[in-house]
């Protein structure tokens, strides 16, 4: 009698803590960032200062001040690494083409046609052809093409806005020190940077190893086209944050780079304490040409290829409206958009966190993986406090996943999570292949390599799995589906119903249990995949934990990208690359 009681009593003790859990268990809602950037255009009411072709620019440079206008000659080419130092006062600074009117208004992209009415600015060597140096503040370019000369070598950067003088000269070998001397005195972030409306770029045969290096304080890439970024010995990326307090602002911009298109951080560590926070990610085409695939098996083609958003110590950023295109098995597995915290030489610390993400309203198509988050940089040593990854949540998104036997493809997935991950929603997104055969995973839990089947602890901790439609049941290394599968891959905390609720998953060539109000479905149909909207059709499924149909919502994510379909780039865009022009977009 006794043995009963006690085990009743257990009974409602779990009873009453399972509801208690229930009751409390809430998503995990990202900080969103606390500035943003106004990048308006206000022309300065000081002087005017023509630089025409021939002149001197770096002289016109270290005259201006304060509420100056520096008004380039359209057409003309200026040719040196100009050095932008800090001035006294708190004015701005524009320096622009003499046919900025020429170009489209802020707020619309600028094509590579508006390069006639552009002001050229060059290097002829590895160093950058513009330089903010530390201190420097109130910058603003417009109009402005910036490339490498004709046969210049390697350049490691075209635009550098950067704030550690010792960082500088060990990587310049003391040219700035011995150019600018006295003007080095520690760390001093560049403020109030705004490149706008510039065509950034190298060539198919020469290599640029970052376009935009944006290490300040206030740094916005607005309404640019950024291309041909690419190195054969190391990573590059269209625009690179690794010593940067924020905020920045990367907005309607084409962006095209072999590596990375867009990266943060990476370069945390006792010399660098600084996480890049409040950052503003929005409208933008991340593009990798289909021509950077190798065409021999197995080859990894002239450039590493890696993934076009990452975030490897980021706070506070939102990316939404944004197309990323075109990603393949190269120097890693093609995944688009990877959040994965990371230190300089694995020494962990507290830099390495990638926390308060919120990726809302964008288009992935033609990838391999979509997305790929870890929740602890895994080459740091045990012992050693690993990083985190916090509060991020992934809704309305379109991912649409590359054919297993495309050129590079490989296993395509819409998520691969990792384990420990904590405090994540994934919710009304549409995981879809193109073409083809059954995605390998719609969500994929990759394992502790050291622990067994079954593991001995839940492989996440607070994840919510909600509303989405899923080209096939969730599963991990260990296999493992439905609801069984479930409770090891997500069971904590308790109930997994509360968690994994709303979603629409394409059956395959099994049958599964899954938690209520989750729909088996032997077959989705869309409103008009043909024409790049994904609204899901059928099954009409609305026992979601909103009432809003399962999968993405169609409007958002158009207006949100700024295309008549979810597929297709339309204004922002100012015309396609010549090679989708030839081949058409691998979406169709």
């Amino acid at each position: 009698m006794k043995q009963i009681l006690v085990i009743g009593i257990l009974l409602l003790v779990v009873q009453a803590t399972e509801r208690a859990t229930a009751q409390g268990l809430q998503p995990p809602v990202p900080e969103a960032p606390r500035t943003f950037l106004d990048t308006t255009y206000h022309r300065p009411a000081g002087h005017e200062i023509k630089v025409q072709s021939g002149d001197d620019l770096q002289s016109a440079i270290d005259a201006a001040q304060p509420g100056d206008t520096l008004v380039l000659d359209a057409g003309a080419t200026f040719t040196g690494n100009f050095m932008l130092p800090p001035k006294a006062g708190d004015g701005w600074i524009y320096i622009e083409s003499a046919a900025v009117d020429s170009l489209a208004p802020v707020g619309k992209r600028v094509p590579i046609a508006s390069a006639s009415h552009m002001a050229k600015i060059q290097t002829r060597n590895s160093l950058p052809a513009i330089w903010l140096l530390p201190g420097a503040s109130n910058y603003r370019f417009t109009g402005l093409e910036i490339t490498p000369a004709a046969g210049a070598p390697r350049v490691y950067q075209l635009v550098n806005i950067d704030y550690l003088a010792s960082q500088v000269e060990a990587q310049f070998h003391n040219f700035a020190k011995n150019l600018a001397p006295g003007l080095f005195k520690g760390d001093a972030f560049p403020k109030n940077i705004t490149i706008d409306r510039c065509y950034i770029h190298g060539s198919d045969t020469q290599d640029v190893r970052q376009g935009v290096v944006a290490n300040g304080a206030g740094v916005a890439i607005i309404d640019s086209y950024i291309s041909d970024i690419h190195d054969a010995t190391l990573d590059s990326q269209g625009i690179l944050a690794y010593r940067a307090t924020g905020p920045i602002k990367i907005v309607d911009n084409f962006i095209s780079s072999t590596t990375e298109n867009i990266l943060f951080g990476g370069a945390g560590g006792p010399t660098n304490p600084y996480v890049p926070a409040d950052i503003e990610i929005r409208g933008n085409w991340l593009y990798k040409p289909l021509s950077w695939i190798p065409l021999t098996t197995g080859g990894r083609g002239r450039w590493a290829v890696k993934n076009e958003l990452e975030f490897k110590n980021a706070q506070r950023v939102v990316v939404s409206g944004n197309i990323l295109e075109n990603n393949w098995q190269s120097a890693q597995n093609g995944t688009s958009v990877l959040l994965t915290p990371r230190v300089a030489q694995d020494q962990g610390g507290p830099t390495a966190v990638v926390n308060d993400i919120d990726i809302e309203n964008n288009v992935i198509k033609n990838v391999n993986v979509g997305f790929t988050i870890t929740e602890y940089d895994n080459n740091v040593k045990d012992g050693t406090w690993r990083g985190e990854t916090k509060r991020i949540r992934i809704a309305n998104n379109l991912v649409l996943l590359r054919d297993e036997s495309d050129p590079a493809g490989f296993r395509p997935m819409g998520f691969s999570l990792g384990p420990t991950l904590q405090d994540v929603v994934l919710q009304h997104n549409t995981v879809q292949k193109i073409r083809g055969a059954a995605c390998y995973a719609s969500v994929w839990f990759d394992s502790d390599q050291a622990w067994k089947w079954p593991p001995p602890q839940s492989y996440t901790s607070n994840l919510w799995i909600l509303d989405n439609v899923l080209c096939r049941p969730p599963t991990g290394d260990w296999g493992g589906q439905g609801t069984d599968g479930l409770t090891y891959y997500m069971g904590a905390p308790r109930p997994l119903d509360k968690r994994f609720s709303g979603n629409v998953i394409l059956a395959g060539d099994a049958i599964h249990s899954f938690p209520p109000k989750n729909n088996l479905a032997s077959k989705v149909g869309y409103v008009d995949a043909a024409g790049g909207n994904y609204q899901l059709a059928s099954p009409k499924w609305l026992q979601t934990t909103d009432g809003k149909i399962a999968g993405i919502d169609f409007a958002a994510i158009a207006a949100a990208t700024n295309s008549d379909a979810a597929g297709k780039v339309i204004s922002r865009s100012n015309g396609a690359p010549a090679e989708e022009n030839a081949q058409g977009t691998p979406s169709k």
